[in-house]
């Protein structure tokens, strides 16, 4: 029985590269870290296969050393930036950097299909990244930046190994973004803790990649292209599922939205009649209808009696016309009294001039000749010396007296004149009872006017609404009689579903390569009586473990290590070329603190021996660590990097940042 039962048990061999292959497509030979132009801080040689980067708890270094603060997170991150990734450190890193390392830069040797490419990418001062073809770093740092020069490597990765995928990808994901979205799943943040198969990049991080705003489906849509377990087939049904979705949506909204409506219309037809929800459309043995008591409506309001308003025309015409009097009346009574004024001032001019002219002989009051201004007694005595004729008083005397008839006849004209406007002025003060008589009637008819306009107004309302509503109640009673339309893209989206089912159905031929690999994985690496499984549906994508017996089981260690499992598994499809990834993954610090040593043991031993059975490793596999590996595997040839938190010169940047 353990024979046949052996029989059944998943078996993980090495991957085997296609014939003619001789190392990894893309690795990374290099890294290093320089102060400036001529200072280089750390030099760190990779290979393909098993690379380990360890910095010592105190149990392995038996020192009081802590193994976190040496730098191995920020080695991950450094090896990202070269392969790509935007944000290299947070921004508090970032400034830190700046202020230690202003001409700092860090620039590594990838290796892709033999060809190297070396990324060079700033530490202090923003600006003047680039990447160029040469041999090694030292000869991109001779070479230096050139204006044609690209600044990511993305370009270069993305032609040569996701050409069947850049066409493809969900929308927001997009063509320039492809490598960008693998990338953080083959490097994933340690931030993260392997808590999921899609969580690649936390938000902590700050590295601005694209994986860190797009949503689960367009990451499970990412990992399956590049599993090949997503054909063009599944691809357009999904693509039509979510347009049928988006419409069906659509409709959904638009139909409550209608149905909304109707309730509020129905609600307020019944408002307006006084009505509650028993009364329908129609009219019934017990009682009228909507109908009828909207039509009986309208009638009572098309029967209401309009105020008569007042006749205000002839109101105005005789205000008008009393205008017209008392101006008349005004302007002739400002004639009167200014011929007045003008006559009486003219009679003042001439008696003034007769009383200076006056001779009277008798009393003497005239001493001087008007003629020639010398005085009379002396004219009398002597003769006048000045005119040539005789002083003729006869005549003086006649001309005064002229004056004196005209300034009597004058006064008694600007008399009779005031007179007169003494009368026109009684005619205008006779008008103002009839004008405040007229002004009273006139605000009492506007008045009346008004409210005669308001009645005809509520009436002409009443009569709208009435006609309103029985216009309601009739649209409503043609919408209720009519069935609720079913969703035009129902069916469609049916059949839709059945497609993608179809489409999942040929996908699980490539997840049944991945979950055998997977299971062969679990099985070298777990104790007896684990088995794994990995199944795709409607629902995402499921990596689960089991123990034999016990159903399934999730701890934190258990959780990290199906997620290492699944990685691996993909990477073991890389390196056989069944998938269209690099065969790269980089791992920092996967192990969980109840993660039993010797498990965590195996997986250094597994990849150890996917190495050793090649006659050349055809993929990288970086791990960082502070727990120790097997002791067989602390050597320099898989230990690349040994680092310590104390003191700062074995840190990754030999010095306090």
């Amino acid at each position: 029985m353990a024979a046949l039962a052996d029989l059944f048990t998943p078996v993980i061999h090495p991957p085997v590269a296609p014939k003619g292959r001789t190392g990894p497509r893309l690795w990374i030979r290099r890294l290093a870290i320089f102060e400036d132009r001529q200072t280089l801080l750390r030099n760190v040689p990779l290979k393909p296969g098993l690379n380990i980067v360890w910095t010592p708890d105190m149990s392995s270094s038996g020192s009081r050393a802590l193994a976190h603060g040496s730098g191995k997170t920020t080695f991950c991150r450094l090896l990202r930036a070269c392969l790509g990734e935007l944000g290299y450190a947070t921004d508090t890193q970032r400034s830190r950097l700046m202020t230690r390392l202003p001409n700092g830069f860090i620039a590594a040797e990838i290796l892709i299909d033999g060809l190297c490419w070396v990324p060079v990418r700033p530490l202090g001062l923003p600006g003047g990244e680039f990447v160029a073809r040469v041999d090694s770093i030292e000869d991109a740092i001779v070479r230096g930046h050139r204006d044609f020069d690209s600044s990511s490597i993305d370009p270069v990765i993305s032609d040569l190994f996701f050409s069947t995928i850049v066409g493809v990808t969900p929308p927001d994901v997009g063509r320039e973004n492809v490598w960008d979205v693998l990338r953080a799943w083959l490097t994933r943040d340690q931030e993260c803790r392997l808590a999921d198969i899609l969580a690649w990049r936390s938000s902590q991080t700050q590295t601005r990649s694209r994986a860190q705003v797009i949503g689960e489906t367009a990451k499970l849509t990412m990992v399956r292209l590049a599993l090949r377990a997503l054909d063009a087939d599944e691809r357009a049904a999904a693509a039509r599922e979510r347009e049928l979705m988006a419409a069906v949506d659509e409709e959904r909204r638009r139909q409550a939205y209608q149905q909304q409506r109707y309730v509020d219309s129905l609600n307020a037809v019944r408002l307006a009649l006084g009505v509650g929800d028993e009364v329908g459309f129609d009219d019934t043995i017990e009682q009228k209808g909507l109908v009828s008591l909207a039509e009986a409506a309208l009638a009572e309001a098309m029967r209401s009696d309009l105020l008569k308003p007042p006749d205000v025309g002839s109101i105005f015409a005789r205000q008008k016309a009393l205008n017209e009097e008392h101006e008349a009346l005004a302007a002739k009574r400002h004639q009167l009294e200014n011929d007045a004024r003008f006559k009486r001032g003219a009679a003042e001019r001439y008696r003034s001039e007769a009383s200076s002219d006056e001779i009277d002989l008798s009393h003497g009051r005239i001493r001087v000749c008007p003629v020639c201004g010398v005085d009379i007694d002396e004219v009398k005595a002597k003769g006048c010396g000045i005119s040539l004729e005789p002083c003729d008083l006869a005549g003086r005397k006649a001309v005064i007296a002229d004056k004196q008839k005209k300034a009597t006849d004058l006064e008694a004209e600007a008399h009779s004149a005031e007179l007169e406007a003494k009368r026109v002025n009684a005619l205008i003060q006779q008008l103002g009872p009839r004008q405040k008589a007229l002004e009273t009637e006139a605000q009492a008819a506007d008045t009346a006017s008004r409210a005669a306009q308001a009645a005809a107004k509520k009436v002409q309302d009443r009569v709208y609404r009435a006609r309103r509503t029985l216009d309601d109640v009739r649209s409503l009673r043609e919408r209720h009689a009519v069935a609720k339309p079913s969703s035009p893209g129902a069916a469609e989206l049916e059949a839709v579903r059945a497609q993608l089912d179809d489409g999942r159905a040929r996908a699980r031929a490539a997840i049944r390569t991945l979950e055998e690999r997977y299971q062969g994985i679990m099985a070298a690496w777990l104790p007896d009586g684990v088995a794994g499984s990995i199944k795709l549906d409607g629902h995402g994508l499921k990596v689960d473990a089991e123990f034999s017996g016990r159903g399934e089981v999730s701890t934190a260690a258990l959780e990290s290590l199906k997620i290492v499992a699944f990685d691996l598994a993909a990477l073991h499809m890389a390196v056989e070329e069944k998938a269209d990834l690099p065969a790269f993954l980089l791992h920092d610090s996967p192990r969980e603190a109840d993660l039993d040593g010797q498990l965590y043991d195996g997986l250094f031993r597994l990849v150890h021996q996917w190495e050793e059975q090649a006659e050349t490793p055809c993929f990288q596999y970086i791990i960082t660590t502070t727990t120790a590996p097997p002791t067989e595997l602390r050597g320099d040839h898989y230990v690349r990097l040994l680092m310590s938190s104390t003191p700062a010169e074995k840190r990754l940047f030999a010095m306090d940042i």
